[in-house]
């Protein structure tokens, strides 16, 4: 009997730790829109980084950098222009996930600057 509930409960834990969901974090500024997710037990962390400013003038010329952060520590550029520019990346995590709370996202474009605060969703 006692293998039986041993068993069970070793069950029960690989089932919780397969189904757990990615950590989301979000932000918004009235030129961006950032959505971020990692998933711990994949090692993956994700990125969309969406313009939706109201300006009917072409996005160009775009850098971003994640700052104040242990998993999105990462810089890139954009050398498409468009009027809905969206870029997205996928990775690994370099070493093990961190629990933060908020981290920024320091964007530039066609000669303007944006900081946007991303915060963990839930």
């Amino acid at each position: 009997m006692r293998r039986w509930i041993v068993g069970l409960m070793i069950i029960s834990l690989l089932g919780m730790i397969g189904c757990s969901k990615p950590i989301e974090y979000t932000g918004k500024t009235d030129d961006w829109r950032v959505e971020c997710s990692v998933s711990p037990t994949d090692h993956v962390k994700a990125y969309v980084i969406t313009y939706i400013g109201k300006d009917s003038l072409t996005v160009k010329n775009v850098s971003y950098s994640f700052m104040h952060s242990e998993n999105f520590n990462y810089s890139g550029n954009s050398e498409t222009s468009s009027k809905n520019l969206k870029i997205s990346g996928k990775s690994t995590l370099e070493k093990p996930y961190v629990d933060e709370d908020s981290f920024t996202l320091h964007m530039k474009w066609n000669d303007k600057e944006d900081t946007i605060s991303l915060v963990k969703k839930g």
